[in-house]
């Protein structure tokens, strides 16, 4: 097992402190860590990815546990630590060559999770992955909308939020916290709240609570339009949310109010309802009706 710094340690170490642009709030807890991975249900042959593992809070209890991880992590400076402590995992080792996969390993990737090819991994691997990590609070919303666009090349995660917006995530129809990013994953997985984890646990604290929440993804996209249809039909939706579901989706995608009124008597649903009073699975019903109306040309 590689001598992991603590945070302390490092930043001490280095001279310098946590950057703010990045939104790096270190786990320095390793109780909390190795619950959250525990929570991920590792098996040795599971292919693991970690976004921001940053010092290793998390690492340190997946490597025991896999035959392969995979480290995404933007940090220059952090990067260049992970790789010091795997050197045989630089920028992916094994992992790229010819495609093929072999042996077991460590493999580190500087680059930004946002453009992380996750679908390609999962062909080179031969598996879905399992992805794991303590989300820089900046990128935790965009990295969702990214995660669902590659959904079956992953299998589940694990994740560790912001308390408001894990919130969102989980959130049910009617509550104010219910949106976009609350259907979406309605539609193509199960979240789950796990445990929430305070601000002493973190060097440095950050001003709010955190939320560990767990991610089932469906293998399969549920019957329907598209990812990117329905992404841009609930968006619409919900950029008014206080109006009717019919008002709100007024002239979308160039559908008539006649039209729009057809698709909504088809999906059984009042039209003077609004739109955070759909469930995921009404929104689906509904945007496979909408998207007929269209005439597949919004796509």
């Amino acid at each position: 097992m590689p001598e992991f710094l603590t945070p302390s340690q490092y930043f001490h170490q280095k001279g310098i402190r946590p950057r703010k642009q990045f939104g790096q709030h270190f786990l320095a807890q390793p109780a909390t860590a190795a619950r959250i991975v525990q929570a991920a249900g590792l098996g040795e042959n599971d292919v693991a990815v970690e976004i921001g593992p940053g010092l290793g809070a998390l690492t340190r209890h997946i490597t025991p546990l896999v035959k392969r991880l995979h480290l995404i992590e933007l940090d220059a400076d952090l990067s260049a630590y992970l790789r010091e402590l795997f050197p045989g995992g630089q920028g992916g080792g094994d992992a790229e060559r010819d495609g093929a996969v072999e042996g077991k390993g460590v493999f580190v990737q500087r680059q930004d999770a946002l453009s992380f090819d996750f679908s390609g991994l999962s062909r080179r691997e031969g598996r879905r992955l399992v992805v794991l990590g303590n989300l820089p609070y900046n990128i935790s919303s965009p990295l969702m909308f990214h995660l669902l666009e590659a959904f079956p090349a992953i299998e589940r995660a694990v994740f560790m939020v912001q308390k408001e917006v894990g919130e969102r995530f989980c959130a049910s129809p009617g509550s104010g916290d219910y949106g976009v990013l609350s259907v979406l994953l309605g539609i193509y997985s199960k979240v789950n709240r796990l445990f929430t984890v305070g601000p002493a646990q973190f060097y440095p604290p950050p001003k709010v609570d955190s939320l560990v929440i767990g991610i089932e993804f469906m293998e399969k996209a549920p019957p329907g339009p598209p990812f990117d249809f329905l992404r841009k039909f609930v968006s619409i939706a919900f950029q008014q949310r206080r109006k009717t579901i019919q008002n709100s989706l007024k002239g979308a995608f160039g559908i008539s109010s006649t039209a729009m009124s057809d698709a909504l008597a088809r999906a059984e649903i009042d039209p003077k309802r609004r739109p955070e009073t759909l469930s995921p699975s009404e929104f689906l019903e509904l945007a496979v009706y909408a998207r007929e109306a269209a005439g597949f040309a919004a796509l």
